[in-house]
């Protein structure tokens, strides 16, 4: 009985706020970049929101391959400000900051042709945390589908991205 009770009270306490403000789930397309985004509007102004992004690219030159796969995952922090303007309909920017870990997967291939004896290949890994900051501009289209423009800095990176939404 005691522990139904304990369960019952974690709901009260735990599960019904987490239901009560919104949820929300997302698709971005960046530059050269797809991924998915979930997110914790905190109240009007204020949400906490965790990604995930992949990239991938071939190059080929005089006989040598390199495949690479960039994945990239980060939790950012995002300050809603509120537009109005005339004949406007009502509109967000917003600014973001938080942390990225991005993981780099590159895969080379040398045919003999290249280096005259038997064929060459192999890969590198490598992995980089860094701050992201960024901003943008967001329009709800309906109750549930919000659009989003960004830009975000990550290091020396920039990406682009469009973003739709779906708020549970």
């Amino acid at each position: 009985m005691k522990r139904i009770l304990v369960a019952v009270f974690f709901n009260f306490l735990v599960v019904a706020p987490v239901l009560a403000t919104p949820i929300y789930a997302g698709i971005q397309l960046g530059d050269d970049s797809v991924g998915a985004l979930l997110g914790y509007q905190i109240n009007k102004r204020y949400a906490v929101e965790g990604h995930f992004s992949r990239s991938d690219a071939s190059i080929t030159h005089a006989g040598i391959t390199v495949d690479s796969t960039i994945v990239g995952m980060g939790v950012t922090g995002i300050a809603l400000f509120p537009m109005k303007l005339n004949g406007v309909l009502p509109y967000f920017l917003f600014a973001k900051a938080g942390l990225e870990r991005t993981t780099n997967k590159e895969n080379y291939s040398i045919p003999s042709s290249v280096t005259l004896t038997l064929p060459f290949s192999g890969n590198i890994n490598s992995h980089k945390n860094q701050f992201i900051v960024g901003g943008g501009a967001e329009y709800g289209f309906t109750k549930n589908i919000v659009g989003r423009m960004e830009i975000d800095f990550a290091g020396k990176d920039r990406t682009i991205n469009v973003v739709a939404i779906f708020q549970f």
